[in-house]
C-alpha cells in the first residue's frame, strides 16, 4: 500500500479516507488476540496473532434498491445491523483484531456505526479501496498482513468453529484453508441420467456431502498475498490458482450451515432465524430469572 496514514475512525469524523491513504488503522490499539492452538504434542501450544479481514464494501447489486440507501452490511435485523452480528462471532472466538475492507461509497457509514470497536470489546480497523475485486480488496490491506490472517464475507451468518478451524490449519500447515459446509441443502432437484436419458436418480434439493459447499471463511498465511491483483476474486480467481500452483490448500469441513444476506430470499430467511434465536434467548433468560 502507498501511504499508510492513520485516524482514529472516531464517530462523527466526516471526513473522507483519500485514495492514497487506504488504512485508516484502528483508533485504540489492543494487543494482539492470542489464540492458543494445541499442537501435535499436547504439551506445547502454538501462539496466534490472528487479526480478520471483513469483506463489506461490495455494491449488493441483488438487493437493490435497497442498498442505494443502506450498504448491505448495514440493514437491520432484528432490531441491528447485520455486521454486528458478524462482530460478535468473530470475537466469540477470541478475535479481537478486525479490519473491515469497504469501498469509497460505504466506508463513512461503517465507520460512523462501528468506531473503533471498543464497545463490542474489539479493535477495529479500516482499509478502503475502490470495488476492483475482493482479492484486490484484501491486496489493499496487506500493510496489515504479517501471519496468519482470517478473511471473511461480510455477508454472511456461521456457526462454524473457528477456534477449530485455526487448529487445523496448523495441524496441516496449509498455505489456505477453506471453511466447508456438507450440511447445506441446494435450491435444485439434482438427478443423473444414462447414456439414453433414462434418469437413474433423483432427489429434490438435496445435500450433497461429497460436494461440500463453501461458506465464505478461508484462513491463509501471507503467501496468498502474492496471487492477489486487481479485478481478481477470491472464491472464483485466488483459490483456484492456488489449487493448481501446487500449494498446501485444505477443506475445513463441517457439518454447520451457512446463511447470507445477498439476495431478498436469503435476507428473509436470515431474519426468520435471527429474530427466532432472539425469542429463544429472552425465553432462556425468563427462566433463569
Amino acid at each position: 500500500m502507498s501511504d499508510r496514514k492513520s485516524s482514529p475512525g472516531k464517530r462523527g469524523d466526516k471526513s473522507r479516507v483519500s485514495r492514497d491513504a487506504r488504512a485508516v488503522s484502528p483508533g485504540r490499539r489492543q494487543r494482539a488476540t492470542e489464540v492458543l492452538i494445541p499442537a501435535e504434542d499436547p504439551a506445547q501450544t502454538y501462539e496466534v496473532a490472528l487479526k480478520a479481514f471483513v469483506l463489506a464494501g461490495g455494491a449488493g447489486t441483488r438487493l437493490s434498491p435497497l442498498t442505494s440507501y443502506v450498504p448491505k452490511g448495514m440493514i437491520p435485523i432484528a432490531g441491528k445491523p447485520f455486521i454486528d452480528y458478524v462482530i460478535s462471532y468473530l470475537a466469540s472466538h477470541g478475535i479481537r483484531n478486525i479490519i473491515m475492507l469497504l469501498s469509497d461509497e460505504d466506508s463513512e457509514v461503517y465507520r460512523n456505526h462501528l468506531d473503533d470497536g471498543s464497545k463490542y470489546g474489539v479493535n477495529v480497523g479500516y482499509s478502503i479501496s475502490p470495488r476492483t475485486g475482493t482479492a484486490n480488496a484484501l491486496k489493499e490491506a496487506s500493510g496489515h498482513i504479517d501471519s496468519t490472517f482470517l478473511v471473511y464475507y461480510g455477508d454472511v451468518l456461521t456457526t462454524l468453529d473457528l477456534t477449530d478451524m485455526i487448529r487445523f490449519l496448523r495441524e496441516k500447515k496449509a498455505t489456505c484453508t477453506v471453511a466447508r459446509s456438507t450440511g447445506v441443502r441446494i435450491d435444485y432437484g439434482v438427478g443423473r441420467v444414462d447414456k439414453d436419458g433414462r434418469i437413474e436418480y433423483f432427489e429434490e434439493k438435496p445435500v450433497i456431502k461429497e460436494y461440500p459447499v463453501s461458506i465464505g471463511v478461508c484462513l491463509c498465511e501471507p503467501a496468498v498475498l502474492k496471487y492477489c491483483s486487481s479485478g481478481s476474486d477470491i472464491a472464483a480467481n485466488i483459490i483456484p490458482t492456488l489449487v493448481a500452483k501446487g500449494e498446501r490448500v485444505y477443506g475445513y469441513l463441517t457439518p454447520e450451515p451457512h446463511h447470507d444476506i445477498g439476495s431478498f430470499k436469503q435476507l428473509d430467511e436470515v431474519k426468520k432465524i435471527l429474530k427466532t434465536h432472539g425469542k429463544n434467548q429472552t425465553k432462556n433468560t425468563l427462566k433463569q430469572d
